[in-house]
């Protein structure tokens, strides 16, 4: 069987966001909610075309990154920013960076702020 060649791959984004709220969330919390959010307005079929994947998340700082497929950019944005309510408590997501390495986000400098 023949490798898939690299122009025919799909390019993933990496979303890095941050939850303003009065209060704290867990990274199973986080996780969780956000993913029924966004299947939400994304739907299944939606879900499974963008790839969304949680990459990682920190507790302290209520930083975030989702991976998602670089067709499917717009509409991950748009269901992160429509998400209000996570564990019945009112939040703002605002998308800091997109990027397609992860390594280039340098999350330290959002910690910072």
């Amino acid at each position: 069987m023949k490798p898939i060649l690299p122009t025919l791959k799909e390019n993933p984004r990496y979303v890095l966001f941050k939850i303003k709220s009065s209060s704290d969330f867990s990274k199973i919390d986080a996780q969780k909610h956000i993913l029924v959010e966004c299947k939400q307005f994304l739907g299944e079929l939606g879900i499974a075309k963008s790839g969304l994947n949680f990459i990682s998340f920190d507790k302290k700082f209520q930083l975030g990154v989702i991976r998602t497929n670089s067709k499917y950019l717009d509409e991950t944005k748009a269901a992160l920013t429509l998400i209000k309510k996570l564990c019945s408590k009112k939040v703002k997501i605002d998308v800091l960076k997109v990027s397609g390495m992860l390594n280039k986000l340098h999350i330290e400098t959002f910690k910072k702020t």
